[in-house]
């Protein structure tokens, strides 16, 4: 078995964190909207929604720049097929749940399915501000006390009387 070497220890110590925090924080895809004939599911990010819109009947991907058109609370959003999916902008919309409502054309139809995506709300800068100001705050009266203690400490001393 091989050895690590400390630092190398030191630093998968470190990174397992983080590693562990970015894996939970991947958003999954969930089941949005379906039909008889297909299913919706939807993974949402920052900026915007990936759509996976597949047959029911035998999983196949519904795939093509024109086969798909969406619009979130009523109103028609940019949509742009990568592959087997479709990227819908999220930009300028407030977080929380909007309806989504998905038109796929396929086999000489158009499907229409609605559903609902929440989208994430804007962090709260006040919390933030909150969270750190009090470890702000510590830090500002340690460094005033101390150089509070350095000027006492480097005040001369009054010339002492000779008589």
């Amino acid at each position: 078995m091989p050895r690590l070497s400390p630092a190398a220890l030191l630093l998968a110590l470190l990174l397992a964190p983080a590693a562990a925090a970015l894996a939970a924080s991947a958003p999954a895809a969930a089941q949005i909207a379906s039909s008889a004939m297909l299913v919706v599911d939807a993974s949402v990010h920052k900026d915007d929604i990936v759509l996976h819109i597949t047959r029911t009947a035998n999983h196949a991907p519904i795939e093509g720049a024109g086969n798909v058109t969406a619009a979130i609370g009523g109103h028609p959003v940019p949509i742009a097929a990568r592959g087997a999916a479709y990227v819908l902008s999220t930009r300028g919309l407030k977080g929380g749940p909007h309806p989504l409502q998905v038109i796929v054309a396929h086999d000489g139809i158009h499907e229409l399915l609605s559903g609902t995506v929440t989208l994430p709300k804007p962090p709260d800068r006040m919390a933030a501000l909150e969270k750190h100001g009090y470890a702000a705050w510590w830090v500002l009266n340690i460094v005033v006390l101390l150089l509070a203690a350095r000027l006492i400490m480097r005040r001369k001393k009054p010339p002492q009387k000779t008589s």
